[in-house]
Parts: structure tokens; C-alpha cells; sequence
């Protein structure tokens, strides 16, 4: 064994097993290509498989940075939202007459099918009372304050199936009621008068429970004939009342609270 040691030693040297060398590895490369072509994806499975850990953290820390810039977006645009409410409420306080009004910001809703009632951040530290008109930043009537604490007051909207508003339409002068209807719907009721579509109802100021010519929503449905003693009208309020978040409470003026359905 040792002789054939050497001699394969001193044949390595001298070139003897080159032509067994190359037949060799003729008849073996099949089998090595064979096996690289096995081996070579778990091998660079297992070279990945260290980093997999590290992908997974970065992906979760990508989740949790696209939440954050989401809310982020979120909070400016509900920003900039209150920024142009409270620029409406200002024009409506400069433009339209009123000698004073609080702005308020809604905190809280209670809404179901007959009950439309939100609360504000004010109350009777700011000058506000029980029966005070509200207003939405735009103008139009929203509803009455009905209880007002120190820093907060409670608001029964004109579309809580207890409201109702002494109106007039407009453009022909013609008066009724606006109620609150079942899913908080608007309705003007007792109006004898020729009624169309679009037309716009306003407060006429009758009873003294809120100044006139308060807008209050347009005309979007009139059934009924002409026979009719009353026609059945539905309105639609010019604001969606169930998306404003600022107010204006009109602290200048008194209103006498009178009950309508004693007229």
C-alpha cells in the first residue's frame, strides 16, 4: 500500500494519470451537474433563510409607518375641515346681522329613528341658555338649545321627531310647521298654498321662538292634490346636519318659547 502510494504520487508528478484524470471527470460531471442542480436552490434557500427574520421586521415596521402617515393625513384633513367651518361661522357672524354668537364645536350625538340630539362643548359659562337658537356654521338653522351646563350644553335638532319650527316658504310667503319625521326626516305640515319643488323655507319668525328668514331647507318632494286641504311636503335641510361639527349659538337673542300648537 505504501509502494502504490507512491507510485500514484510520482505519477501524479510526472503526468502519467492525466488521460485517467480527464476520463474520470468526463464520467463523473452528469453526476455533479445532477447534484448542483438539486442542491443549489436549498443551498440558497438556507442562505436566504437568515435574512427572513430581518425582511419580516421591516415589512412590519413599513405596516406600522404607513398606519401612522394615514392617521397623520387623517388628522390634517380633519384640521383643515374645522379650519373651514369655523372661516364659514366667522362670515356668517360678520355678514349676517347677528349682534352676538357663541361657536361651538359638536362633541357628542344621540341619534335613533325619532331622536336627533347632539351636545356641545359650551354652555352657560359662555352665555348660553335653555331655548337659545342654533345655528350651522353656514347659517342654517340646525336646532334649539335645550339644557346648557357650565361647559356643556345638550341640542335638539329641527330633524328630532320633537322639534317643531314656525316657517313660511320664501318666495310666497306661505306659513306652516316644520316638524321632525321618523329617521330623521324634515316634513312641513298645515301649509295651505301653492308649493313646488325647490322651493326654500325659512323661519317666518311667528311665536317668537326664532328670529325670520333663518334658512331652513329646500322643497324636495309635495304629494297630494290641489283638493287637498293640506299637502303633504317634504324638505331636505340645506346642510347635512348629521356631518356639522360647528356651531354658532345665537346668544343675542331671546326667544319667547311659545307653544305653536296653541296658535
Amino acid at each position: 500500500m505504501v509502494g502504490l502510494a507512491l507510485f500514484l504520487a510520482v505519477a501524479g508528478q510526472t503526468g502519467l494519470l492525466q488521460p485517467f484524470q480527464g476520463l474520470f471527470l468526463d464520467v463523473t460531471r452528469p453526476i455533479e451537474n445532477g447534484l448542483n442542480g438539486i442542491f443549489r436552490p436549498v443551498a440558497s434557500f438556507l442562505s436566504d433563510a437568515g435574512s427572513l427574520n430581518e425582511l419580516q421586521d421591516e415589512n412590519r415596521r413599513l405596516r406600522l409607518e404607513n398606519e401612522r402617515l394615514q392617521n397623520e393625513v387623517s388628522a390634517l384633513q380633519s384640521d383643515a375641515d374645522r379650519v373651514k367651518e369655523l372661516e364659514e361661522a366667522l362670515k356668517v357672524q360678520s355678514g349676517s346681522g347677528i349682534e352676538a354668537s357663541v361657536a361651538a364645536s359638536i362633541v357628542h350625538r344621540d341619534s335613533s329613528a325619532f331622536t336627533d340630539v347632539v351636545s356641545i362643548d359650551r354652555g352657560s359659562s359662555s352665555g348660553i341658555k335653555a331655548g337659545m337658537v342654533v345655528l350651522s356654521s353656514q347659517g342654517t338653522l340646525l336646532g334649539t338649545v335645550t339644557r346648557a351646563f357650565d361647559n356643556h350644553a345638550f341640542v335638539r335638532l329641527i330633524t328630532d321627531s320633537q322639534s317643531k319650527v314656525a316657517a313660511e316658504i320664501k318666495e310666497s310667503h306661505a306659513d306652516g310647521i316644520v316638524r321632525g319625521t321618523a329617521n330623521r326626516g324634515l316634513s312641513f305640515e298645515l301649509a295651505q298654498a301653492d308649493i313646488k319643488v325647490g322651493d326654500l323655507v325659512v323661519t317666518s319668525g311667528l311665536g317668537g321662538n326664532y328670529p325670520p328668514d333663518i334658512p331652513i331647507g329646500r322643497v324636495t318632494k309635495v304629494s297630494g292634490t290641489s283638493q287637498d286641504l293640506f299637502r303633504k311636503v317634504e324638505l331636505e335641510s340645506l346642510v347635512r346636519v348629521s356631518t356639522a361639527r360647528t356651531v354658532l349659538v345665537l346668544t343675542s337673542f331671546v326667544p319667547q318659547r311659545l307653544d305653536l300648537e296653541s296658535r
